[in-house]
């Protein structure tokens, strides 16, 4: 089935298209297409929906699913093979609840601890993490707004004031760019990114771009004058140990924002002793630098939380053009073995400007 016009519960098919995991590792021995995978039931709880999938969009934590290294709190508890992708656009088909009918038009945000079940023709989603999408932002683009945008939103309402120097590290990423955009809607009297991508980050509110590959941020006598008031670290966190924690490039009352784990990092968690060793770094490192003066603050804000409303308010200022939503230039791929593979491959890479997202259902009837 490839439209969406007249979908109804009793036209659905048993089997679907998938995209699955057959294993950690190397992307072209377990990242498969399977046809035969079964449509998912909707369960009598209230907050779960099936919707047809338009689109869906990948994330970091797609990759550190297939990895293995987060297993034991990432891995479906079926285990292998398991469904790829986390964030959707799609056609609600079943539905129980009342803000949601059959036909609407939505988007939604992986669950906790996942992402799953994406990458598939059918997924059911929690309503909890979906909301009603204006169709004015077309599914392609609109399936990278729930985690991305969203966690961009929440991260500058909780670290920039109005006149805050801001820098941004990874700021032409899925995250790093909305980071960009609503820091100036925020009132950042200088914003300045760390990208390759000069063009894109000026076109989102960057007044200064610096190419990681020829300048240190935290080495430019611009920035040791006039240091920022926030740094959000949205590639590996390791900046904090160069420039951060020896205030180079940073006020030592700022405020260096760093999402565990970030774009970049490399965390293993096999078992109860990772997740509570880890759990102590991050809370150790944001406790030490509250109660040192001569450091900024380290902070890790929650991007991911989401209350009621915020969603629709994101959409709201992507549909009124106060965001504007970045693609990654080789977006959407196809639903098929060798493009699915391509995009893994690029957001593995940690070298996508924007966000990946591969085209699932053709988007007759928006």
């Amino acid at each position: 089935m490839t439209t969406t016009d007249k979908l109804s519960p009793s036209s659905l098919p048993k089997t679907m298209k998938v995209a699955i995991a057959t294993g950690f590792g190397d992307i072209d021995a377990n990242v498969h297409i399977d046809n035969g995978w079964p449509v998912p039931a909707v369960h009598t709880k209230k907050d779960e929906l099936l919707v047809q999938v338009l689109a869906c969009a990948l994330a970091p934590g797609d990759c550190r699913v297939l990895s293995g290294k987060t297993d034991w709190i990432q891995l479906p508890k079926g285990g292998h093979p398991y469904i790829m992708g986390g964030d959707v656009s799609g056609r609600v088909v079943v539905s129980k609840s009342s803000k949601f009918k059959p036909g609407n038009y939505v988007v939604s945000r992986f669950e906790l601890p996942g992402p799953w079940g994406g990458l598939a023709e059918y997924k059911v989603v929690k309503e909890s993490l979906t909301e009603h999408c204006p169709k004015s932002i077309d599914p392609i683009t609109a399936c990278g707004l729930t985690a991305s945008t969203m966690a961009g939103k929440k991260i500058v309402a909780q670290t920039v004031k109005p006149g805050d120097r801001v820098l941004v590290i990874g700021g032409s990423g899925g995250v790093g760019s909305s980071v960009l955009q609503y820091a100036k809607i925020h009132g950042a009297s200088f914003i300045a990114a760390v990208s390759t991508q000069e063009k894109l980050c000026q076109a989102l509110g960057a007044d200064r771009v610096i190419d990681y590959r020829k300048e240190k941020w935290w080495e430019i006598p611009e920035f040791q004058a006039e240091p920022f008031d926030v740094v959000v670290d949205m590639v590996s966190g390791g900046d904090w140990e160069k420039g951060g924690r020896h205030c180079r490039g940073i006020s030592r009352k700022g405020t260096y924002v760093v999402l565990p784990p970030g774009v970049q990092s490399e965390v293993s968690v096999h078992g109860l002793w990772d997740i509570l060793s880890l759990t102590f770094q991050w809370v150790w490192m944001g406790l030490w630098t509250r109660l040192n003066p001569r450091v900024p603050k380290c902070v890790m804000p929650d991007g991911l939380d989401l209350q009621n409303g915020d969603l629709s308010g994101m959409l709201k200022d992507v549909a009124g053009g106060k965001i504007k939503p970045v693609l990654d230039p080789a977006s959407p791929f196809h639903f098929d073995e060798l493009e699915v593979r391509d995009a893994i491959c690029l957001q593995k890479s940690c070298h996508a400007h924007g966000k990946v997202v591969v085209k699932i259902t053709d988007q007759d009837g928006l």
